[in-house]
């Protein structure tokens, strides 16, 4: 039963396909001007609905941010404005640095976009000039309350500053600096800190929080080894607004230009535009150098003028067709999903070459135009359309992934190839019919391009060919198991474009450590958060102490825990509590000759110090907030309507963190704490898109099995003459790719969809025309379809092959993963098929 139901299923959709060719066909050849008018109204609502469309450049935005490292990222930029800032590297003779950057400072706060200020804040030195009354305020809280600040082993040195031999010479040098050039700013700290207590909590303040390798002698943002400047400045305007954006990237270019040090950009803003830039350049090269070398190619194999010009109108038409009806689904795309075009190029042009290819055979074998064009149209039209469909059809099952790579690339190339195959079916018999009339030739046989020989050799050898391939299948297959997926995601951006190689400096001569993991404790009640960040800087202090992270940041790290204030006021309280420390200290600043009136600030403050109570996390915040500090405790704690976000950040270098194991250490210690990191994101989002694909590939590998049943309904080893250069060309390709250092990565993996439909598609045309009877006529109809599957193969590998030219690794890859698929492809049709159909004996239906 199920077996007559799936027949009939097959019978009318045989039916179907075939009526529609046949109407296609009249329409097309008894009403071309109507024909024309129609598109044209078509192409007018298609640039429409293009118009509407947001072209997007942030790698982020390609995959799920449902994925939880993903969205934690996406959080955290967002929460502390990390998304929006832009760095500036300041590279050249260090001594002349600082004045440079205070020259490049100044004329950025002058930039202006539309009027108004160009950045909100321009940051490069580690306390700014106009933050020392702030800086003054919090050195004053910070000594008259170190249960807050300093480390409990600093505890016995701070209290030492108090005893009579140290104080004195603590206030003996004051003396001294005060005296010498030191006078400025010093003078306004030594009335709140006359005996330097700051010395045992400046460092803790300095490095606890610190983002960047930076030289802990310099007072401005520079890197450890003296290289590089680092300037951070906050866009006045979000990044997603594109018009400022360009508008600042040259206010930029204006600021830097004629400087006599290197200056290099980076940040959202920078990278909006210039990649936006660098993909448009990349993109066009592409579409440019695939269009010419295709039409190229046409043109020598058939040297005629107007079916080549045709092939331009048609891509126009499946790229144009396929922006605007996305632009119904989609509100945004992404500008990597564009290359799209470059791969239409390849793909689209394959149906003009097999039904023209045809129609000039049947031509110059002497049918009359009408009966060469029905046999085109409604004969080898029939292959086409299958071909297109299963050409289409797994690229559309990827809009089941919610990988948005995949999912557009899917959705824009399958719309594209049906769209090309649509054009070309309306076109090109119109054309073909006016070439007739109007420039009529003497129609000759086409170069045969020595397929006649290589069909021969095959016949002669089928065994010998047959088992040369299936030994090299087999090797090639088993080298494919070794083949490593590249999750890396800056392979995303382009490799030359001025914010990836700034990123690349600041990983080089900034960073910590190559690589970080960031920890999120959230909650609504501050001290509970607080205090589990505690715990967290307990682990990261054991993972250090094994030599597992380098280092790591936290607000505990600047400030003390509760529990830890608690340990500390008790020991402040019993060693100041009986103690007249006020008028000690005066008589050790009346002894040294001060006017202890500039310190009664400092003095009143010793009570603190004697009745020592841990300060509130509310406090401590609020402190921290209005001091020069602000910006370490925007980074480690924010804000927001669902509570607290409490950020920890750890350093660690390749492989030395076990991160399994970290993740289930945080999950026994703190069950509600989220993670991230680009490791970890690299992994959930490889999973999201080995589980995307392996879906719209079971997807699309089922559909087009149906439709391959259904066109070989009366063949049935055709089905199986159509998968196996599928099968084997994926294998080959993996194989030569792992063999060759190449592995997967996000965007190469869509290859393996192009192989399900091409290959099916080429062995489907072998199978399909290569039936007659007597051997001469086999090599006749061979040699035919084997030029079309070659011609179609080389635009095929120029149209995808032209990506490897890109300046985008990922994309980059697409071009040479399919110029080895598409190659094995080629090389099982041609040869490894037509010895396997001369093994099993030529037949029409077996």
């Amino acid at each position: 039963m199920f077996r007559a139901w799936s027949s009939r299923i097959i019978a009318a959709s045989n039916s179907l396909t075939r009526r529609h060719l046949e109407w296609v066909f009249r329409v097309a050849s008894t009403r071309p001007l109507a024909v024309i008018c129609l598109f044209a109204a078509a192409v007018v609502l298609a640039v429409a609905m293009i118009t509407s469309i947001h072209f997007e450049t942030d790698i982020f935005r390609l995959f799920p941010s449902r994925q939880p490292a993903l969205r934690l990222l996406l959080d955290s930029l967002e929460w502390t404005g990390s998304a929006n800032e832009a760095y500036f590297l300041l590279e050249g003779d260090p001594p002349s640095l600082p004045a440079e950057a205070g020259r490049f400072a100044e004329r950025l706060g002058q930039a202006r976009v539309d009027g108004q200020p160009a950045f909100k804040r321009i940051t490069w030195r580690i306390y700014d000039e106009s933050q020392a009354a702030s800086f003054k305020e919090l050195i004053a809280y910070a000594v008259i309350h170190p249960q807050l600040f300093i480390q409990p082993d600093d505890l016995p040195r701070f209290v030492a500053r108090f005893a009579p031999d140290q104080a004195n010479a603590a206030l003996q040098q004051l003396q001294a600096n005060l005296a010498g050039q030191f006078g400025g700013f010093a003078s306004g700290l030594a009335t709140v800190d006359p005996f330097s207590l700051r010395d045992l909590i400046l460092p803790r303040l300095k490095t606890g929080g610190q983002a960047l390798d930076l030289d802990p002698a310099s007072p401005y943002f520079l890197s450890r080894n003296g290289a590089v400047l680092i300037m951070i400045a906050e866009p006045a305007r979000p990044v997603q607004d594109m018009v400022f954006a360009r508008k600042l990237v040259a206010a930029i270019n204006d600021a830097r230009r004629g400087s006599p040090i290197s200056i290099s950009c980076a940040g959202a803003h920078i990278s909006a535009v210039l990649d936006e830039a660098a993909m448009k350049s990349n993109v066009l090269v592409s579409i440019v150098i695939s269009l010419l070398v295709v039409l190229g190619i046409f043109y020598i194999a058939y040297r005629r003028l107007l079916p080549t010009l045709l092939i331009p109108l048609i891509l126009a038409c499946g790229v144009l067709f396929a922006l605007g009806t996305a632009g119904l689904f989609l509100r945004s795309i992404h500008i990597i999903s564009f290359a799209f075009t470059a791969l239409i190029t390849g793909i689209g042009t394959d149906y003009s070459i097999h039904i023209y290819d045809r129609f000039h055979s049947e031509r110059a074998a002497g049918k009359t135009s009408q009966e060469a064009l029905e046999l085109a149209i409604l004969d080898t039209g029939r292959g086409v359309f299958t071909a297109a469909i299963t050409t289409a059809v797994p690229f559309l099952a990827l809009m089941v992934s919610d990988v948005r790579a995949l999912y557009e690339l899917g959705l824009l190339v399958g719309l594209g190839v049906i769209y090309s195959l649509y054009a070309t079916l309306f076109f090109l018999p119109p054309l073909l019919l006016f070439m007739e009339r109007r420039f009529p030739i003497t129609y000759r046989p086409i170069p045969s391009l020595g397929l006649p020989r290589l069909w021969r050799a095959v016949l002669r050898h089928p065994a010998v060919v047959a088992t040369g391939s299936l030994l090299m299948t087999a090797g090639l297959c088993w080298a494919a198991f070794s083949i490593t997926f590249d999750g890396e995601l800056k392979n995303l951006q382009p490799r030359h474009s001025e914010a990836f190689l700034a990123q690349e400096k600041i990983e080089r001569n900034l960073s910590i450590a190559p690589k970080q993991i960031l920890v999120a404790l959230e909650g609504r009640d501050l001290p509970d958060v607080l205090e589990r960040v505690s715990r967290l800087d307990a682990l990261a202090a054991s993972l250090q102490a094994r030599g597992q992270i380098v280092a790591w940041s936290s607000l505990c790290r600047v400030i003390n825990s509760q529990k830890t204030q608690m340990e500390l006021s008790l020991r402040l309280r019993e060693q100041f509590g009986g103690a007249r420390l006020e008028k000690s200290m005066r008589g050790a600043l009346d002894r040294q000759g001060f006017a202890t009136g500039q310190f009664q600030p400092f003095l009143n403050g010793m009570s603190h110090l004697q009745r020592a109570v841990p300060v509130s996390p509310e406090e401590a915040v609020a402190r921290l907030s209005a001091s020069p500090l602000k910006g370490v405790v925007d980074r480690h704690l924010v804000k927001t309507a669902t509570g607290y976000h409490a950020l920890a950040y750890l350093h660690y270098s390749g492989s030395t963190l076990d991160l399994p194991a970290f993740q289930a250490a945080l999950a026994a210690l703190d069950p509600a704490a989220r993670v991230t990191g680009i490791d970890l994101i690299s992994n959930q989002l490889k999973d999201a898109v080995r589980n995307s694909f392996t879906g719209a590939f079971l997807l699309g590998g089922v559909l087009v099995l149906f439709f391959l049943l259904a066109h070989f309904a009366s063949m049935p080893s055709g089905v199986l003459y159509s998968l196996f250069p599928v099968a084997a060309a994926s294998g080959c390709m993996l194989g030569t790719m792992a063999l060759s250092g190449m592995g997967l990565n996000f965007m190469n993996a869509m290859v393996l969809v192009t192989i399900v439909g091409m290959g099916s598609d080429f062995g489907l045309y072998i199978r399909f025309r290569v039936t007659a009877e007597t051997s001469g006529e086999r090599e006749r109809q061979y040699v035919q379809i084997g030029r079309s599957v070659f011609l179609s193969a080389m635009t095929t590998i120029v149209g995808f092959g032209s990506l490897a030219l890109t300046d985008y690794g990922a994309m980059s890859s697409i071009g040479w993963a399919t110029n080895l698929g598409v190659g094995f492809i080629t090389f099982f049709s041609l040869v490894t098929l037509p010895a396997a159909m001369a093994l099993k004996g030529f037949s029409r239906t077996g």
